[in-house]
């Protein structure tokens, strides 16, 4: 599996490497900063999986699933975000991706992996 973590918290993007290699240390996990870091990384090479903080300066997450889904990515995608408000956790949904409430901690990044139907909740 290859999965692009996409935050502009190095901590947050460091906790989500660190539980993703633990749990599965085949895996490879790419960062990027921002969005437009994280599509020139899509754009070169496929990813399985794709976390996407949802407030980031510059593209927001949504603005990123968005764009991924325009240049071709197929990765299952869930969007990190401490704004737990129904019409943030709506407009999830109605991009199709999952909703994972922050603070990263490994079990937030469990409920991501689970999300995205590799692991068990």
């Amino acid at each position: 599996m290859k999965v692009l973590v996409v935050d502009d918290s190095k901590v947050a993007r460091t906790i989500i490497r660190a539980v993703i290699l633990d749990k599965h240390p085949d895996w490879s996990v790419t960062e990027a900063p921002n969005g437009a870091e994280a599509l020139a990384l899509a754009s070169q090479e496929p990813f399985d999986i794709f976390s996407i903080d949802i407030n980031m300066p510059g593209v927001d997450g949504f603005g990123l699933v968005e764009q991924l889904r325009a240049q071709g990515a197929r990765g299952r995608m869930a969007l990190f975000s401490a704004n737990v408000q129904e019409p943030v956790r709506q407009r999830a949904a109605d991009l199709g991706v999952a909703f994972i409430s922050k603070p990263v901690t490994p079990v937030s990044v469990e409920a991501l992996l689970a999300a995205v139907g590799h692991e068990s909740p």
